[in-house]
């Protein structure tokens, strides 16, 4: 995903066409599957990425730090998804699932991404919105104790401990299907 020019995010907040395809195809790719990973529905995914879109487009134009805008937009997939899977949970019983196994992984590989899955499936929904955030799209510490309101120093703290946990839960799958010697 290459990231957009400062023309081009100026463009899109003038609602120019062709910088708001820039835009969405820019980002899609990684605010549906940060959507997924958090939600594990497919429908709801699709549903919370089309809202974060909508969100980012009216909100653009208040970005005060574009060279922060992938950190800004997963911010608010992260946060939109989470008011999707909130409204569905009152009209039906959803839990989340780990992911499909990819069918073309070696054994050791699917044996680490269950292990991983199974993982994030332990963590409460705000654990693993942070570890996701954090350890997979990469988004910065300071950017996600300023949306919590909290220190850096305690969002570090909060961070090493749900890697903990993820790390102990996994190896824990992994030496019960006996991967390890």
């Amino acid at each position: 995903m290459g990231s957009l020019t400062p023309e081009q995010i100026d463009a899109a907040i003038e609602g120019e066409r062709e910088a708001v395809e820039a835009f969405t195809k820019a980002y899609l790719p990684r605010v549906f599957a940060l959507s997924l990973r958090l939600c594990r529905n497919h429908g709801m995914a699709e549903e919370a990425t089309q809202e974060t879109f909508v969100r980012a487009l009216r909100a653009l134009p208040r970005l005060r730090a574009p060279e922060r805008l992938t950190s800004w937009i997963l911010t608010i997939a992260a946060n939109t998804t989470r008011e999707v899977a909130r409204k569905s949970q009152r009209t039906s019983s959803l839990e989340w699932e780990p992911a499909a196994i990819e069918p073309e992984q070696d054994e050791a590989s699917e044996v680490k991404q269950k292990a991983l899955d199974l993982a994030l499936a332990s963590l409460g929904n705000d654990e693993r919105e942070l570890f996701l955030l954090h350890a997979i799209e990469g988004v910065r510490l300071k950017t996600l104790a300023e949306e919590h309101d909290v220190s850096v120093g305690a969002m570090k703290s909060r961070v090493h401990r749900i890697r903990s946990k993820v790390r102990v839960k996994a190896l824990e799958v992994i030496e019960s299907v006996g991967a390890l010697p």
